[in-house]
């Protein structure tokens, strides 16, 4: 059996990884614009289009076009510039170091869930027209999901991790609540992870961590 006081500098690692990935992926769609610039459907003064590059314009969720319907599988990947990679990747880093070590197979579990009902969601009710990106609606699933795990499931580890969720994201939660999002925010991709994030903490709650 692996020495337990290695997993969470192991958890890390797969968490550093993750976030790898998305600042690759930014690189890559930086180098992009700069050679192919933004598709002209898409002016910078659009009203559904909160900034970006290439790849945002190509692989972002448009609700209710099926062509965008594939944004559901990718939207999480891309961000509108570097402050919305910055902002999502500390909220990343906490909430899945945290999941991961309540449960590695779990927590994959609650992602996979919680992206897809964001971006399912995000994709019925959102206004035509509009473009949206961004992993916050895992994030707002791993919110959801830790959160009801401190309610549902026994042990110390469970609620501490709930109440802890809750003291650093709380506040947050009105990102989910159309009127009380800050405009250009998808309230839409929050809402839907964090239900995606309940609805895996719920149907998962007798599994074992």
């Amino acid at each position: 059996m692996a020495d337990r006081r290695t997993e969470p500098a192991q958890d890390l690692r797969t968490v550093l990884r993750w976030l790898a990935l998305l600042w690759g992926i930014e690189i890559l769609d930086a180098v992009l614009t700069w050679f192919r610039g933004i598709p002209p459907e898409i002016p910078p003064h659009h009203p559904g289009w909160l900034g970006g590059g290439f790849l945002d314009f190509a692989y972002g969720l448009r609700p209710r076009d099926w062509e965008g319907s594939f944004g559901i599988l990718t939207a999480p990947f891309l961000h509108a510039g570097w402050g919305h990679l910055a902002a999502n990747s500390l909220a990343l880093m906490l909430l899945l170091w945290a999941a991961l070590g309540f449960s590695r197979r779990l927590t994959w579990a609650a992602c996979i869930i919680s992206s897809l009902t964001a971006g399912i969601l995000t994709w019925l009710i959102a206004p035509s027209g509009t473009i949206h990106i961004g992993a916050s609606g895992v994030i707002f699933g791993l919110v959801g999901f830790l959160l009801v795990n401190g309610v549902v499931r026994r042990g110390w580890m469970p609620l501490v991790i709930g109440v802890g969720v809750f003291l650093l994201y709380g506040g947050a939660l009105s990102g989910m609540v159309p009127g009380m999002a800050d405009p250009g925010v998808s309230w839409q991709m929050h809402l839907g992870g964090f239900l995606g994030g309940v609805i895996a903490s719920w149907n998962l709650r007798k599994s074992k961590a």
